[in-house]
């Protein structure tokens, strides 16, 4: 009797399916690779525009106090503290539309005015920017 020889198809079928395996595993890695580049960009955006945001914030305090806080950012809240909202293209916006929050808390300690502004990002609660800012009143 003779036996049939085996064509060596079987072999060819394992390797090509090893060879996808490792071809699924890089494509993974880089997607991961490009997800977290991705996410570490928009922080830094965000983190540059909070801090310019921070930045716009103090100056109008400085210059016009509470009152200037009120009519150029529709800060919300009583003298002590106060709440900005913006969008995601940082326009201002109402609370409910809100995308990013500044929190401003308003001291004075003597002849010290004291600012301490911090910007969030509202869908994570991850805090942007801290700016603390003093004047002589």
């Amino acid at each position: 009797m003779k036996s049939k020889r085996d064509s060596g198809t079987a072999l060819f079928l394992m390797e090509m399916i090893a060879v996808v395996c490792f071809f699924i595993l890089c494509a993974s890695i880089c997607i991961l690779v490009f997800v977290r580049a991705n996410n570490l960009s928009r922080l830094a955006k965000d983190t540059n525009y909070a801090s310019l945001a921070a930045e716009s914030v103090a100056e109008v305090w400085k210059a016009e106090d509470e009152a200037g806080l009120k009519e150029h950012f529709q800060m919300s809240g009583d003298g002590a503290s106060g709440t900005i909202c913006w969008d995601d293209q940082w326009n201002l916006v109402s609370p409910e539309q809100a995308v990013y929050q500044a929190l401003v808390e308003l001291s004075v300690q003597g002849s010290v005015g004291r600012a301490e502004i911090r910007v969030v990002r509202l869908e994570d609660d991850t805090e942007l920017f801290v700016l603390t800012a003093k004047k002589i009143r």
